[in-house]
């Protein structure tokens, strides 16, 4: 049958009364002839005619047409034949239907489209065996070929497709088992939307197993295996202190279409609607939107797109809008309590109280959490340990094992030098295998003239990018007045040295992100003038790394629908979406963003993908199977029946010209 791509193109059909309103507004202009005299002629009168008629209803009814093949040919015209054919296996053969369950299966329609075509397949066939296999909640559900139509019937109203991504690639692994084991024709149906973020890593082998693929796709509308369309998203959402007691939520929007949107996004607190904002998205663009809450008056809250859409998932988000709890640091030190470590607490105390913002972003020192961790065997219960004048004391206490595995798990720690037993110091850093490097004694002020001062940072470094304008000229005039020379720090970063290339600061990293910081020098009067400063207060968090919140202590921590594997500790049902709260964790559960693309595969490519094949010669076949005839373009004869048209008009309206000449009348 004809359709059109461009069917708002008909509307300039109106165009035909033009050529009607041209003919009848033409008047004929009599011809003039020369006459001797008009003495003897009567005078007559003229009638009046009642009514226009257009002249030359030959030309006129050509020029029409040409205008109703302009209109056609922008309307660009095409032959479609939409019927839509599923496989027939023989009467020996099986047949096992795959289904996609994953999130974009809920919409564009496609998960109804796909229960409807396979149960009506079903119902038809006679002598077919037929299976079904689908993930489930993370488990399989699997009917074996030959199963009865009751069963399947069941089967079919019980799966459903999940709020969750992946499972397909174990839907592909278990298929063939369950095939029975005669040699007869083996059949896979995979009934899917063929979402190009779900299937672009999916593969397997099944031509070598002997069994046939024929994809179904389901949800593409009229335009299979093309581009869907209709969907807008909130792809992500943040929340943040908004100052004079209020709370800043912002929303990030994505529009998947190529024409321009424009949306109302609501902020639902407290079972009502607290603002909505009319948001414009561009085509193929991105856009961001902004909301205000009174802090502390609202636990969390849920953003959402008014008006319907293709996929309806992506349309929400809740949130957590509570300020995060507050950080937990600590101090281990030697129970002789010396001067110089009370002066060196009380100094990264009031550096790590000042590190937050007072309000959204706290630190708080906790002595029990430091004190529990020397008998804790994993984990961390600490988000920053200092580790003040390390020497004998530290490996009296048997600390080396749990520090290494608060480190080993993520966790970060300072370490200074203690006043004296330096010998020792580097003994028990090297027997426990915190830090290695090798001891060269205590450089003092007192044996030069000029102090220790810290070197120029480069610009990559990213204590440049804190300390700028006056805070760079202070610490450019900082006074080492003594530290440890050390040598030999193989696989160590150096983030801070004096003007002479000795190290002033050591960083050890682990692989999963803990961090071991060895200071050279005691924060303290006696050993630097960097105590006295407030503009070096941030310096202990920057080099430390704990600006940065873990979303795994205290914060928010976000877990797309159906991570629940990469989360197992926390115990949570990751395939709803949501807001859940574990002891002090507060987790997010949000729709995964790969679901929301419209993009869907090329058959080709996921049928050379399945079968284990490169030959699209040999699966041109199956997919016609599947997928309308190729659509035939008609607007080139359109177009040929337009020049003819106008060619023809051409040539009537011509003026016709007489070669015979008049002779001039003579007076009489």
């Amino acid at each position: 049958m004809i359709e059109f791509a461009q069917p708002l193109a008909l509307w300039t059909g109106l165009l035909v009364g033009l050529p009607v309103l041209a003919h009848l507004a033409y008047r004929r202009i009599a011809q003039k002839i020369p006459f001797s005299s008009l003495r003897f002629l009567r005078s007559s009168t003229i009638p009046r005619s009642g009514r226009k008629k257009p002249s030359d209803l030959w030309l006129l009814l050509l020029r029409v047409l040409f205008f109703i093949l302009l209109t056609l040919i922008l309307a660009d015209p095409y032959w479609q034949d939409q019927e839509k054919v599923l496989p027939n296996p023989t009467a020996s053969s099986e047949c096992l239907f795959l289904f996609d369950t994953t999130a974009s299966m809920a919409g564009w329609g496609a998960w109804e489209e796909a229960v409807s075509l396979v149960r009506a397949r079903i119902l038809d066939g006679e002598n077919e065996k037929y299976g079904l296999l689908a993930s489930q909640g993370g488990a399989l559900i699997e009917l074996p070929t030959g199963s009865s139509v009751a069963d399947l019937e069941s089967t079919l109203t019980q799966i459903s497709h999940q709020p969750t991504v992946g499972g397909l690639q174990a839907v592909l692994d278990h298929a063939p088992s369950l095939f029975s084991q005669d040699n007869t024709s083996k059949k896979i149906v995979i009934v899917s939307d063929f979402q190009k973020s779900s299937w672009q890593e999916r593969s397997s082998k099944f031509s070598e197993l002997g069994i046939e693929v024929v994809l179904l796709p389901v949800g593409h509308g009229d335009a299979p295996w093309q581009r869907r369309s209709g969907n807008r998203a909130i792809v992500d959402s943040r929340v943040a202190s908004g100052g004079e007691d209020k709370v800043r939520i912002w929303a990030a929007l994505r529009n998947w279409d190529d024409v321009r949107s424009d949306v109302n996004v609501s902020l639902f607190a407290g079972g009502q609607i607290r603002q909505t904002v009319v948001s414009n998205l561009p085509p193929l663009g991105s856009t961001q939107v902004q909301f205000t809450l009174p802090s502390k008056d609202f636990a969390q809250a849920t953003l959402q797109l008014d008006g319907e859409d293709s996929y309806a998932y992506d349309n929400n988000q809740s949130l957590w809008v509570l300020p995060p709890l507050p950080r937990a640091f600590g101090f281990w030190k030697s129970n002789q309590g010396s001067p110089a470590d009370k002066l060196e607490e009380q100094f990264l105390r009031a550096a790590m109280e000042s590190s937050g913002d007072g309000e959204w972003d706290t630190w708080v020192e906790n002595k029990q959490r430091a004190s529990d961790l020397k008998n804790e065997a994993s984990g961390r219960s600490l988000d920053f340990l200092m580790v003040l004048g390390l020497s004998g004391w530290f490996e009296d206490d048997g600390l080396a094992p749990p520090l290494i595995n608060f480190l080993t798990n993520g966790g970060k720690a300072l370490v200074t030098p203690p006043d004296e037993a330096y010998v020792r110091m580097n003994r028990v850093l090297k027997k426990s295998d915190l830090i290695n490097f090798t001891f060269g004694g205590l450089n003092r002020t007192a044996f030069r003239m000029e102090p220790y001062r810290i070197d120029a940072l480069q610009e990559g470094n990213r204590l440049n990018r804190v300390f700028s304008g006056d805070s760079i000229r202070d610490l450019y005039l900082t006074e080492i007045r003594q530290f440890i020379t050390v040598g030999e720090v193989m696989d160590l970063d150096i983030p801070l040295r004096d003007r002479s290339g000795h190290p002033l600061v050591l960083v050890r990293t682990f692989p999963n992100g803990g961090k071991l910081v060895f200071s050279t020098f005691r924060m303290v009067p006696q050993w630097s003038d960097l105590p006295m400063r407030n503009s070096f207060l941030p310096l202990v968090a920057e080099l430390c790394d704990v600006k940065d919140r873990d979303p795994q202590a205290g914060g928010v921590l976000r877990v797309e629908s159906g991570q629940s594997s990469a989360h197992a500790e926390l115990r949570i049902d990751a395939t709803k979406f949501g807001l859940v709260q574990q002891g002090e964790q507060r987790i997010e559960v949000v729709h995964p963003l790969v679901e929301s693309y419209p993009e869907v595969m090329n058959p080709y490519d996921l049928l050379d993908a399945l079968t284990g094949t490169s030959t699209a010669g040999e699966m041109e076949a199956e997919i016609e199977n599947i997928i309308p005839q190729e659509s035939q373009p008609l607007w080139q004869w359109f177009a040929l029946a337009a020049f003819v048209l106008l060619l023809l008009e051409t040539l009537f309206s011509a003026p016709f010209y007489s070669n015979t000449q008049k002779q001039e009348v003579q007076s009489a």
